[in-house]
């Protein structure tokens, strides 16, 4: 009894002692009533939180984590979708074989005493866009009008869609359909055309790509048929056929142009006036004189042609005179 009382004594000088001291001092008394709870936090994040669908871009999800008491700590990682790789702090998410949708990345953090926070994460396999790319060429850049001038589309379908082409052009016609086209430019006049071809993939998706040609037209100069023209005249006596060292110096320059081209002929057109005796047989005679000279000098006679003919009673001296008409090949005559 008397131990009890002695006890009880320490205790009630303990509490007076308690109850003088300041509120500071019994702040820094560690009583267990005084400690702070133990705390373990943990946030994560998954970054991009979006991918298309079958993109080879890894995700990387991380957990900060937060131990009031410092202690060391492990992480476990779960996914309900796509193949975790790595460990500890950040790992990283392979999301290239599923499917559209949304899916959770789960950590979880633990001290040595079996403390635990969770957290979860988010990201989306988005569907990957069609993208359509188009390039046009020309196969022949520049034509002259009436002609055909050829066009070739390259296109291409990230989804594999199959593509429909259309074409347009600011002048001419359009022939054929698919990727090669061509334009007709009949009636065109010269210059640049455009031609546009646009690919459709038939759910929206579109492509346009142009490409021009060059028109020119071509100005055709008209033939001109060569001329027959006189190159040389011979004058002869009245009643008379013979010729003389003039005449034939005429007709040495005549033998010199056959001999230069080849390919064309000469036509003697002789004449005799009515007043002279016999002016048919006298005009057939000189005209014989001149084609005898030249085939004696060596003129082949298929390029010589005779024509004889009788003059007027006013020819005056044209009745006696003989004209030699060149004619170049090609000439009508």
């Amino acid at each position: 009894m008397l131990f009890a009382r002695r006890s009880l004594a320490k205790v009630g000088l303990c509490v007076l002692a308690l109850t003088l001291a300041g509120p500071a001092q019994l702040a820094a008394v560690d009583w267990p009533w005084s400690k702070k709870p133990h705390q373990l936090t943990a946030e994560c994040s998954v970054e991009p939180s979006q991918v298309e669908q079958g993109s080879q871009d890894r995700l990387r999800a991380r957990i900060e984590a937060t131990d009031s008491q410092g202690h060391a700590l492990a992480y476990a990682w779960s996914s309900n979708g796509g193949l975790l790789l790595g460990d500890g702090k950040e790992v990283e998410v392979n999301a290239s074989e599923l499917p559209v949708g949304v899916y959770s990345v789960v950590a979880a953090v633990q001290d040595a005493y079996r403390q635990q926070a969770r957290c979860t994460a988010h990201f989306q396999v988005m569907r990957r866009p069609n993208r359509i790319s188009m390039s046009c060429t020309s196969e022949s850049p520049v034509v002259e009008a009436g002609e055909a001038a050829s066009f070739r589309a390259m296109a291409s379908d990230s989804l594999g869609y199959e593509l429909r082409y259309i074409w347009f052009a600011n002048g001419g016609t359009i022939r054929g359909e698919g990727p090669e086209v061509s334009l007709d430019t009949t009636g065109l006049g010269a210059g640049q055309y455009t031609v546009t071809g646009r690919a459709e993939d038939g759910g929206g998706g579109a492509a346009d790509c142009v490409a021009t040609v060059t028109v020119r037209v071509v100005v055709i100069a008209p033939v001109v048929l060569p001329e027959p023209v006189a190159i040389a005249s011979i004058l002869f006596v009245a009643n008379q056929s013979l010729l003389d060292e003039s005449q034939k110096a005429q007709l040495e320059r005549v033998l010199e142009r056959l001999r230069q081209e080849t390919t064309a002929r000469i036509s003697i057109e002789s004449y005799a006036g009515p007043e002279e005796r016999q002016p048919d047989q006298l005009a057939a005679a000189r005209a014989e004189a001149v084609r005898q000279y030249l085939a004696e000098q060596g003129a082949e006679q298929s390029r010589i042609q005779v024509l004889v003919g009788l003059g007027g009673r006013l020819g005056g001296l044209r009745n006696r005179t003989l004209d030699i008409i060149w004619l170049p090949e090609g000439a009508e005559y």
